[in-house]
């Protein structure tokens, strides 16, 4: 008996797929290669991947469907993709606001400078051809060129001299040894005409690439892309239960990281007429659960307390053994996460930012699906991390999305109480991104539409109630070419919950080191919402202590700065090491009286 298939087709993306067994439309997509958006890692809870069954029929409809039709947030013709299962032919149809959007993927970041001190260098190498009565081996040859190099083990000379032993006899026995430190990567007969190096920031939504000079430090492009794991859960529990089923998912996380980033470093060698083989030097850095996911280590024990962290200490590996292209023999390096929550983006970008440098009284933020936090205070840096969620990148909010073109991402609201939108691209809006949120509730609560407990005034005339009966607040009306956006109590308490999270970890810290808001000399940050992120507003809403506005900066992507100045100093990978050293990791939960700040926290 002939094995049944069936092809899906996805459009307006024009990929055409077969299947032989039943599949999800989420699942089948994901094998496509079509990144849905799936916040709740393909659970139904979300609402966001839906699609449109153009062909084809389908399972029935799911209570989670049901209850999303009567919502709104699912149209008559749309279904959930995460849980409408398909055996035969079908046509889908992924409306734009299903697939994880071009967003703004940020890769700049304040570079401050260094004196490059790359392990990465190349040796002349001038030989003297074997005779009947010196007969030396090409092995010997190259090696007693210049004494002190060596190959780290017997696989890398082989595999060297496989290349090189006919090419040095047509060179007049000279060559060139690229070396880290003393330790030969490869010999080559042409001198090579740079020396390059790839640093890469491993974040849960996107992957921030720097490809680098190693002898001028200068940085020669760079690129960020969306993080492919995404299609498993907008958030890292969700994608460390994804983990959990078994060593395929597991397998599935780490080859679709390691494959992104291949492909950003082969588009980011072609700007300069290179190729992935020439990169002889790596430094990845990336939160606790992206570090094992890209080093394919076990993850379940980061999602079960205490929540430790299967290595801790900086790791130096084989591009080679780990998947990545690079120069035969080349290395990562890793630098070890500080605790189960914080990894070494935060490192980064404490390191970028001066931390541990002076005794200025400073605080740094990296705002994301997991805020990090760190205060400085003489010689004592604490750092937490914060369970904010996803809700300021448009998880979990009805109208939410990433920033990126057709986001509403600035908001100001008019003395009648309406609302005036600045929309990305300057076109139609899709959605609200999280600076616009940000500015929606510090106008509302500024213009009386929302009380001190985050609560939407019934009494207030710009207030509605939906068919449940639940409050929201109007955005936008719906016009030709431009769906309604709104923002729902429910939306609010999303956001809400995430900003109390983060007031209370700054809060706690401060509370331990006995620090006044008068007191912070400098506020730090990080990552593309706090690019956009109005300070006076973030004051307003208690997301930040009460501080001049002046002390406020954004540094960008801070711990890809970091992760540049690691790559190019040996020095600063020291520097590193000794400032991990340093930071006290603070766990919040454990702390007196947590539930007190973070109810102060949630407060408007």
């Amino acid at each position: 008996m002939s094995e049944h298939t069936f092809s899906i087709e996805f459009q307006p993306i024009g990929i055409r797929v077969i299947y032989s067994e039943p599949i999800t439309v989420l699942e089948a997509a994901r094998q496509a290669g079509i990144t849905l958006r799936s916040d709740c890692g393909g659970k139904g809870s979300c609402g966001k991947c839906a699609v449109q069954i153009v062909e084809g029929s389908s399972s029935p409809l799911t209570r989670n469907e049901i209850i999303f039709r009567k919502g709104g947030m699912l149209q008559q013709n749309e279904r959930l993709a995460c849980e409408t299962i398909l055996d035969e032919n079908a046509k889908i149809y992924i409306p734009s606001g299903s697939l994880s959007a071009a967003q703004v993927l940020q890769t700049e970041g304040i570079l401050k400078s260094v004196d490059v001190h790359s392990p990465i260098r190349v040796e002349f190498l001038s030989m003297t051809p074997p005779t009947l009565a010196a007969p030396k081996s090409d092995l010997e040859n190259i090696l007693e060129a210049k004494p002190g190099l060596y190959f780290e083990n017997d696989d890398q000379a082989l595999f060297t001299l496989r290349k090189i032993s006919p090419q040095i006899r047509k060179q007049g026995w000279k060559a060139y040894a690229i070396c880290s430190q003393n330790r030969i990567l490869t010999v080559c007969t042409e001198e090579p005409a740079r020396l390059l190096g790839l640093a890469v920031d491993i974040g849960s939504t996107k992957i921030a690439c720097y490809l680098m000079d190693l002898t001028s430090g200068n940085t020669l492009a760079a690129k960020g892309v969306p993080n492919p794991q995404i299609a498993y859960g907008e958030d890292i529990i969700a994608r460390l239960s994804y983990a959990m089923q078994g060593a395929e998912q597991e397998e599935r996380l780490h080859s679709d990281l390691i494959r992104a980033i291949n492909q950003a470093a082969e588009e980011l060698v072609k700007t300069i007429g290179a190729q992935a083989e020439e990169i002889a030097d790596f430094c990845m850095v990336g939160n606790t659960a992206m570090h094992h996911f890209f080093l394919h280590l076990p993850t379940r024990q980061l999602a079960t307390s205490p929540f430790t962290p299967a290595i801790k200490k900086e790791t130096l590996i084989s591009a080679e053994t780990i998947g990545v292209k690079g120069l035969p023999g080349s290395r990562i390096v890793v630098p070890g996460p500080i605790a189960g929550f914080v990894g070494s983006d935060h490192l980064a970008f404490l390191l970028a930012s001066g931390f541990g440098e002076d005794g200025v009284v400073r605080l740094g933020i990296d705002i994301g699906t997991n805020t990090e936090i760190a205060l400085q205070k003489g010689k004592r840096i604490i750092s937490c991390s914060t369970a904010s969620g996803p809700a300021f990148e448009g998880a979990h909010i009805r109208f939410g999305m990433r920033a990126s073109r057709g986001a509403i991402e600035h908001v100001a609201i008019d003395q009648n109480g309406k609302a005036r939108c600045k929309v990305i691209g300057d076109g139609e809006a899709t959605g609200i991104c999280g600076s616009g949120i940000l500015d929606a509730i510090s106008e509302m609560k500024r213009s009386g539409i929302l009380n001190q407990r985050g609560r939407l005034d019934a009494e207030n005339s710009n207030v509605a109630k939906d068919g449940e009966g639940v409050r929201f607040y109007r955005l936008l009306s719906a016009s030709d070419g431009q769906r309604e956006i709104t923002l729902s109590q429910k939306d609010i308490d999303q956001i809400l919950l995430a900003k109390g999270a983060i007031r209370s970890g700054i809060a706690i810290l401060m509370d331990t080191l006995q620090v006044a808001a008068q007191e912070i000399e400098e506020v730090l940050i990080a990552g593309a919402f706090g690019s956009y992120l109005n300070p006076y507003h973030a004051i307003q809403i208690g997301m930040l202590p009460s501080v001049d506005l002046g002390k406020i900066k954004a540094v960008g992507n801070a711990a890809g700065a970091g992760a540049r100045l690691m790559l190019l100093s040996e020095e600063m990978r020291q520097k590193a090491s000794a400032l991990a050293q340093r930071i006290e990791h603070l766990e919040l939960n454990t702390y007196p009286d947590f539930e007190l700040f973070f109810a102060n926290g949630i407060r408007l």
